[in-house]
C-alpha cells in the first residue's frame, strides 16, 4: 500500500537520536484526570503511553514536579488542578521508570518538560543541601497564589539566586535522564517562565547584568541552556518552546533569530509558538488552520543547526506532510489532535486518514466555562477525561441487534456509530432531506468552519458503515412499534420563544433561522440573547454588512463560554466587526416593529431602532416527543438535546453512555 504521508511518517534523525517520524506530541496534560498521587496515576500512564502506542515520536510530559506546598487555590482556577509530581521520591520514581520503558517499548521518545506554575526551584548544593529558592512576585507571597497570575519583572531575585536557578533546571534535567527520559521541553514562549521573561523587553525589569541590552536579557536564558547541556551531555535532547518574536514593545524576529542562534550550541529541537499565549491555541474564529507555519518556515530558512518544529492548530495530516515536503520544518508539534484522536498516528499508518475525527477547537480540553465543573473533557473525544472509569461503562455487546434512531442531527449519527461499531442493525429516521439536524448552519457560517467539518465527517463515516438512512420521514411511534429491538431517541431541541409583547411579530425569527436563511435580513438586526450562539449569530450578521447589536440580562457577553484559551479571542473576533454592538444588564420589554424597548441596570427604559429582531435565549428539549417512543420496543433510551440543550460535547457524552448500553 501507498504511504499517503510520505514526509510526515519518514524517520528523522536528531543528534544521536532516531524519530520514528516527524509527529511530536507536545506539552499538554489531562490535568483533571489525575489524582492527588505523586507518581503518574493509572489515567496518566494510559494517556501518554498510549500517544506513543498511537504513533507520536516524541512525546513531552507535560507534569509539573517543583510546586514545593502549593498553597490552595480557587477551584475555578485550571492550574489549581495541575497535579505535582515527586520525581526525587524513589517510590514514585518506580511509576516513571515504568512510563519511560513503556514509550521505548512503542519506538518513542520521553521529554520531560521543565515548567514550573509557581516559580518555585530546588537548588543543590555541592554538599548535598538542597535550597527553595521562591522566585514568586510579592503579591503572590502575599495572597498565597500561583505566580503564573501576576506579571512578574525578575527584579525580586537575586543575581546569584538566578544563577543557582540556572542550575536547578541542569538538575532537574539530569533528574529526567535518569528516569529514562530522552529529553526535556523548556518553556520558552509568551513570557510564561522566566527564561522567556527575563529575555523580553516586555517583561525584564532589572538593572543589573541580566537586564537592558539583548547581551544581558539573554544572559539567563543561554546560561540555563548550558546548565542543562552540562549536565546531560549529549545523551539528551533538548527541546525549546519559543516564540520567535513578540507583541509590540518585545523583541522582534531580527532580535528572537539573534537568540537561537546563540542558543544552537545547546538546543536540539526549536518548538515554534505565538507570540501570545492564547493565540496559540488558534479557535475557529481563526480561519487559517496553522496560523504560525510561515513563523517556523522563516526560522528554518535560516538553516540553523537544530530541527524546527511548529505547533499551533496542526491536524490535516496531508497539510502537515506538505509543509515538511516544502522545507518549511522539520516536525509538527499537537496536541489537540491526540485528545481528539488517540490513535491518530494509527490511522496514517493505516492509510486511514479520512477517519481522523475533526477537532472542533472549542479548547473545552482545558477546561470548560467559568461556571461548569471544571474536568477533563474533548467536544468529540467523550471517552477523554473518564480514562479511569471507562472500564465500568464499556462491555462487549451480548448479541447483535435491530436499533432505531430517531434524529439525523449529530447526537443520533454519533449514537449510531456507536451501535455499528458495537455490530448492531442500525435505521436513522430523519425528518428533513438531509443529514446533520441543528448543526446544518454551519454550512453557511464561516467561522464554523470546524464544525462544517464534523458534520461532514459524521455523514460520510454513517455512509461508509452502510447505516441505513429514511430520509424525509417523521418517525411516529407507531411506525417504529414492535419492529426493533430498542429505540434511541435523538430528537434535539428546539429554540424558547420568550413571552415578551411583540415576540410574535413578522420581524422575528429565531437563531437558527437567521443562521439558515440571512439573506432574509439587512439593515439594522436587535439580537436578544447574548450567550454564545447569540453573539456568534450577531458576528455573522454583522459581518453580512447589518448593523447588530446584542442584548444581553447578564453583565458581559457569553459569561458561559470556555474561559481557558479561548473567552479572549471570542472577544477579540466581536471587538474587531466595527457594526457589532452590544449591550449587557439589558432585559428586553417590549418588541415593535420597528425596533425594540429594553431596560438597563438601573431600570432606565431605552429603545433600539431595528428592522429585524432575532431571538437567542435558549433551547428547549423535546421530552415530551421523545417520551412518546418509550414503550415501543424493548429497549428505550433518549441522548442528547432531547434529555437536555448541551453543546457538542454533552451530546457525545450522551450518545456513548446509550450506545454502550445496547
Amino acid at each position: 500500500m501507498t504511504n499517503a504521508y510520505p514526509n510526515l511518517l519518514r524517520p528523522l534523525k536528531v543528534g544521536r537520536f532516531l524519530l520514528k517520524n516527524r509527529m511530536q506530541s507536545s506539552n499538554s496534560f489531562p490535568h483533571f484526570s489525575q489524582g492527588p498521587e505523586r507518581y503518574p496515576a493509572d489515567s496518566t500512564l494510559r494517556h501518554f503511553v498510549g500517544r506513543a502506542r498511537a504513533g507520536a515520536a516524541f512525546v513531552t510530559f507535560a507534569g509539573m514536579d517543583d510546586n514545593y506546598d502549593n498553597p490552595p487555590l480557587p477551584d475555578w482556577l485550571d492550574i489549581s488542578h495541575f497535579p505535582e509530581f515527586d520525581i526525587r521520591d524513589p517510590k514514585c520514581q518506580n511509576y516513571f521508570f515504568e512510563m519511560s520503558e513503556a514509550m521505548h517499548a512503542a519506538g518513542s521518545l520521553l521529554s520531560g518538560s521543565l515548567f514550573t506554575s509557581n516559580k518555585k526551584y530546588r537548588f543543590e548544593a555541592p554538599d548535598g543541601t538542597v535550597e527553595i529558592i521562591d522566585a514568586r512576585p510579592p503579591e503572590a507571597m502575599v495572597q498565597g497564589a500561583s505566580a503564573m497570575m501576576f506579571p512578574w519583572s525578575g527584579m525580586e531575585v537575586s543575581a546569584g539566586d538566578l544563577h543557582k536557578i540556572a542550575v536547578s533546571y541542569g538538575q532537574r534535567a539530569r533528574a529526567y535522564q535518569r528516569l529514562g527520559f530522552d529529553a526535556v521541553t523548556v518553556h520558552m514562549s509568551y513570557r510564561a517562565q522566566l527564561p522567556a521573561q527575563l529575555l523580553s523587553p516586555l517583561g525584564n525589569r532589572r538593572t543589573d547584568e541580566y537586564s537592558g541590552s539583548f547581551e544581558g536579557r539573554s544572559r539567563f536564558a543561554l546560561e540555563m541552556l548550558a546548565e542543562i547541556r552540562r549536565a546531560v551531555g549529549d545523551n539528551m535532547l533538548i527541546e525549546i518552546q519559543f516564540s520567535p518574536e513578540e507583541p509590540a514593545g518585545g523583541y522582534d524576529f531580527d532580535e528572537g533569530l539573534r537568540f537561537l542562534r546563540l542558543a544552537q550550541e545547546y538546543v536540539d529541537i526549536v518548538q515554534v509558538r505565538s507570540p501570545e499565549v492564547d493565540p496559540n491555541h488558534p479557535i475557529p474564529f481563526e480561519l487559517n488552520p496553522t496560523p504560525f507555519l510561515d513563523l517556523a518556515a522563516r526560522v528554518r530558512a535560516e538553516g540553523l543547526d537544530f530541527a524546527v518544529s511548529c505547533v499551533g492548530g496542526f491536524f490535516d495530516p496531508a497539510a502537515a506532510d506538505s509543509a515538511i515536503g516544502a522545507g518549511k520544518l522539520d516536525l509538527v508539534a499537537m496536541a489537540r489532535a491526540w485528545i481528539s484522536n488517540p490513535d491518530y498516528g494509527s490511522l496514517l499508518y493505516a492509510g486511514r486518514g479520512d477517519d481522523l475525527v475533526p477537532c472542533l477547537r472549542c479548547n473545552k480540553c482545558h477546561g470548560r466555562g467559568r461556571n461548569d465543573m471544571l474536568t477533563t473533557v474533548c467536544s468529540v473525544n467523550p471517552q477523554f477525561g473518564m480514562e479511569a472509569v471507562d472500564k465500568y461503562l464499556i462491555s462487549p455487546a451480548e448479541r447483535k441487534k435491530t436499533v432505531a434512531v430517531i434524529g439525523g442531527g449529530p447526537g443520533g449519527m454519533r449514537t449510531a456509530l456507536y451501535l455499528a461499531d458495537r455490530g448492531h442493525d442500525v435505521t436513522i429516521f430523519e425528518a428533513r432531506s438531509r443529514l446533520g439536524g441543528a448543526i446544518c448552519h454551519a454550512d453557511t457560517v464561516p467561522f464554523k468552519w470546524t464544525l462544517k467539518q464534523y458534520k461532514d465527517y459524521l455523514i460520510h463515516q454513517v455512509q461508509k458503515r452502510g447505516i441505513k438512512v429514511v430520509l424525509n420521514t417523521r418517525a411516529t411511534p407507531e411506525l417504529v412499534a414492535d419492529r426493533y429491538d430498542a429505540v434511541v431517541a435523538a430528537l434535539g431541541a428546539e429554540p424558547v420563544i420568550p413571552g415578551i409583547p411583540g415576540v410574535d411579530g413578522e420581524n422575528v425569527i429565531t437563531a437558527l433561522e437567521a443562521l439558515n436563511h440571512p439573506e432574509s435580513l439587512h439593515g439594522s438586526v436587535a439580537v436578544i440573547g447574548g450567550g454564545e450562539v447569540g453573539v456568534e449569530t450577531g458576528m455573522f450578521l454583522a459581518r453580512r454588512c447589518c448593523s447588530v447589536t446584542v442584548l444581553e440580562m447578564r453583565a458581559e457577553l457569553a459569561p458561559d463560554a470556555t474561559f481557558m484559551h479561548y473567552k479572549s479571542m471570542f472577544r477579540q473576533a466581536w471587538e474587531a466587526i466595527p457594526n457589532f454592538h452590544s449591550a449587557v444588564n439589558a432585559t428586553v420589554r417590549e418588541i415593535t416593529s420597528d425596533g425594540v424597548y429594553y431596560s438597563d441596570a438601573a431600570g432606565t427604559v431605552e429603545f433600539l431602532p431595528a428592522e429585524s429582531v432575532v431571538l437567542s435565549v435558549g433551547m428547549r428539549p423535546r421530552q415530551q416527543e421523545a417520551l412518546g417512543f418509550y414503550g415501543t420496543n424493548p429497549g428505550f433510551f433518549m441522548v442528547g438535546d432531547c434529555v437536555r440543550p448541551g453543546t457538542i460535547q454533552t451530546v457525545n457524552r450522551s450518545a456513548f453512555g446509550a450506545a454502550m448500553q445496547i
